[in-house]
């Protein structure tokens, strides 16, 4: 069997993330033991106004930064990622990117089972173009390990990243967390990008 000594080189790890307006924490984190019950209420919206990024990430560049939204009566609307709107955004963004880069054979995809990402469309458009032998995902040959976040720099790194730029300075509205964003992510070297992966292999293999 013919061994490809560059493989974790050529898969794509793909991911999205939420960029809170007022900033987002996660209160099931949050625990205070006091004697008594204060009983105290503050009213808050359910979810504040966030943008919603997608990238994709190879070992020597980015792919997007992809805001998923809509248009609204005056400007662009953040919207949910649902299965028919992630196969438009690979359609339309993914594919493209890789085909002009030409490196769509040699490519594996790697995603999270997230319900829009093995959604029927979604699954015959990866299936395509990328053959169901180079796709990581639940509901294929090869599935996504559950609890796994540690393998996609997305997860561990670029979001914590991004967000830490972001939230660094004023934010007014979402346009000043879009435009850092999108800024921040192609100033990102390649040699950032090889070095996470050679620490990420590292890891893997001496544990």
């Amino acid at each position: 069997m013919e061994v490809d000594n560059a493989w974790a080189w050529n898969i794509l790890r793909a991911d999205e993330a939420h960029f809170h307006l007022q900033g987002s924490v996660n209160t099931q984190n949050c625990r205070i033991w006091a004697r008594e019950n204060p009983f105290q209420t503050q009213a808050l919206p359910l979810h504040s106004q966030k943008v919603t990024v997608w990238c994709g990430f190879m070992a020597s560049f980015i792919v997007g930064t992809v805001f998923l939204e809509e248009i609204g009566p005056s400007d662009p609307v953040t919207c949910t990622v649902n299965g028919t709107r992630y196969e438009s955004l690979l359609r339309n963004h993914l594919v493209p990117a890789m085909q002009q880069r030409r490196c769509v054979d040699s490519t594996i995809f790697m995603q999270d089972g997230a319900p829009p990402h093995i959604a029927t469309p979604v699954k015959q458009l990866l299936n395509l173009h990328f053959g169901i032998d180079r796709i990581i995902s639940r509901h294929f040959p090869t599935a996504w390990p559950p609890r796994s976040p540690d393998l996609n720099p997305c997860d561990f790194w670029l979001w914590s990243y991004l967000k830490d730029v972001v939230y660094g300075g004023p934010i007014a509205n979402l346009a000043d967390i879009k435009k850092p964003a999108l800024r921040n992510t192609f100033t990102i070297s390649p040699l950032k990008h090889s070095d996470l992966l050679w620490n990420m292999m590292f890891c893997a293999f001496s544990s």
